[in-house]
């Protein structure tokens, strides 16, 4: 199916060629005397014919939903059929999840209404297109694509599409009840596990900034995605607990923008009084600012220290949804940066609901010094502007740690 742009585009051209037409009729005659006239009547019938193609091509245009012969697609469910009996392993290799924690998502979300359709005919069991959305989430810029997935699964791309849209609304409709911050018991909770496990009193979990890389650069402003990584990507700060629940997520800042700056502008930032309270802070890495709700592991040369680098142990897992790697959008408007950002926000869902679902090892790519953050220059400068407050808490907290061992 073309683009609204190129059939716009075709049907000015045409619209352009008609009118040229006229006003060169028109010209002729004009100017023309009865000699001239003759001829012209003579090749009328001609002139008209060729009108009423032009004509006819316009319409074609502004109504056809193909500008070009479709190419035949086999359709066939034998390629899902195979992937909801195979082998336990090769299903999950599939789905990035176990086969019952799939079925259970698919039970979730099969009654939501974007899977009803209005007319008489039904759509395809939302399972299937569950299935096929999951094969977008589960794997990166070079392993997925609306073609390729399509011809695996056996539909077409506009099909692929359709079924990846229908389960991110319905996935999106569960994220009230699925990524939340915690209220004031879950907190104190969270709290008594993290200072048992860990040591550090009155944390309420984890705070970091991820790059969601972009298979093209960004039309427009695209310099600002580009990341200290050397690729084009959007910056997310996540928050998460000391079960690895994901329990804030704010997306959609360029991948330019530093994490402190990211921060900042977050509603943990801005209104702090709806989050924590009784001194409660999140842990966060080295590019974030020591503040009331912010204690960062320490910046070089400290980190060099002993006792810091024990301060500085605490990392958070990720690598279920290798899509997350190098999205496959090119960001060219706000909506498709708010398709991107509800990319992340279902890919964080599915995180939590699969949070009893055993992670497999396979899925993690090692990545050596991934989270070095800025240049030491700029960590030296944040850590100069934090306020006394913050570092004055964050030493209470390292000498607390320190004093349990």
């Amino acid at each position: 199916m073309p683009s609204r742009v190129n059939r716009r585009q075709l049907v000015r051209s045409i619209d352009v060629k008609i009118l040229t037409d006229l006003i060169v009729k028109e010209v002729l005659d004009s100017s023309s005397d009865d000699q001239d006239r003759k001829m012209d009547e003579e090749s009328e019938s001609s002139s008209d014919d060729d009108h009423t193609t032009t004509a006819i091509a316009r319409c074609y245009a502004a109504d056809s939903r193909y500008l070009s012969p479709r190419q035949w697609l086999p359709k066939t469910k034998e390629l899902v059929d195979i992937i909801f009996k195979s082998d336990d392993v090769t299903f999950k290799r599939n789905a990035r999840m176990s086969r019952q924690a799939f079925y259970g998502i698919a039970q979730k979300i099969r009654d939501y209404k974007v899977f009803k359709n209005k007319s008489i005919l039904s759509q395809v069991d939302p399972a299937e297109q569950l299935i096929i959305a999951l094969g977008r989430f589960g794997f990166d810029g070079s392993d997925s694509s609306l073609w390729k997935d399509g011809v695996y699964f056996g539909v077409g791309e506009g099909t692929v599409n359709l079924y990846t849209e229908r389960v991110m609304v319905a996935l999106l409709s569960l994220e009230r009840h699925t990524v939340f911050w915690p209220k004031t018991a879950e907190r104190m909770q969270i709290r008594r596990r993290i200072e048992e496990a860990y040591k550090f009193r009155n944390c309420t979990g984890y705070v970091d900034g991820t790059l969601v890389g972009l298979e093209e650069k960004p039309t427009g402003s695209g310099e600002d995605y580009f990341s200290r990584k050397s690729g084009y990507a959007i910056n997310a700060m996540i928050v998460v607990d000391d079960q690895k629940i994901i329990r804030h997520v704010y997306a959609g800042w360029p991948g330019g923008a530093h994490d402190h700056r990211v921060f900042m502008y977050s509603k943990l930032a801005r209104f702090p009084s709806d989050y924590f309270a009784n001194g409660e802070y999140l842990l966060a890495d080295s590019a974030y600012p020591t503040s009331d709700i912010t204690v960062p592991t320490y910046k070089k040369p400290a980190a060099d220290i002993a006792e810091n680098r024990e301060f500085s142990a605490v990392h958070v897992l990720k690598g279920r949804f290798k899509s997350l790697k190098r999205l496959r959008v090119h960001i060219k408007e706000k909506k498709d940066l708010a398709w991107a950002v509800y990319w992340i926000r279902v890919c964080c869902i599915l995180h939590n609901l699969l949070d009893k679902d055993p992670y497999d090892e396979e899925w993690t790519e090692e990545e050596a010094n991934a989270e070095e953050n800025e240049d030491d220059e700029l960590a030296i400068h944040l850590q100069a502007d934090s306020c006394q407050t913050g570092r004055m808490k964050r030493e209470a907290v390292k000498q607390s740690v320190l004093g349990r061992y």
